[in-house]
């Protein structure tokens, strides 16, 4: 029996594991596919993560700002995370998490700390285009409570976290 590739059209011989024409995969049978009845499993599968974003989450800082205005900024805007950026480029996140983890117990002046210090660097992101299932997935296998959506240059677009999930699934179900 020949099994035909799904890519290509090429006929291989059945048990192969890839096409012998133009190597795509022959393993994958079926792709999970939400049910039809099923809003959550719709939504979290097909839904982008564009349809999460607000920007209004959004605080932009730099790696040489301090902790101690960086915490300034969070109480005045009632914000607990903030996107570190260096020449136009996502280096790193801080959340009020690891400011209480990092900063607060070894150092005492705040105002001497810098954000490159403490952040997180090089942190995990997504693309307004990419499924709600992808975002959630990352910060579940990630630990992690913020997560940056860029735009295709590298520009912030918005910090989404899973409260915001939430509240889009519930908006959804009310008729």
């Amino acid at each position: 029996m020949k099994i035909i590739c799904p890519s290509c059209s090429y006929e291989n011989i059945e048990g192969e594991d890839r096409c012998a024409q133009c190597f795509h995969s022959l393993m994958q049978r079926d792709i999970p596919r939400p049910r039809k009845d099923d809003n959550f499993q719709n939504v979290m599968m097909t839904a982008p993560v564009a349809e999460l974003l607000t920007g209004k989450d959004l605080l932009v800082a730099s790696t040489t700002d301090t902790i101690q205005r960086i915490v300034k900024i969070f109480q005045e805007k009632k914000k607990n995370c903030v996107l570190i950026y260096k020449k136009k480029k996502l280096v790193g996140i801080i959340s009020n998490r690891d400011i209480l983890r990092r900063v607060v117990l070894p150092h005492k002046d705040l105002s001497t700390v810098k954000a490159e210090e403490v952040m997180t660097a090089n942190p995990e992101f997504v693309r307004a285009e990419d499924p709600i299932a992808y975002a959630v997935n990352k910060m579940a296998m990630g630990g992690f409570r913020h997560l940056p959506v860029l735009a295709n240059d590298g520009t912030p677009l918005s910090i989404i976290m899973i409260i915001d999930v939430l509240r889009y699934i519930a908006r959804r179900k009310k008729p």
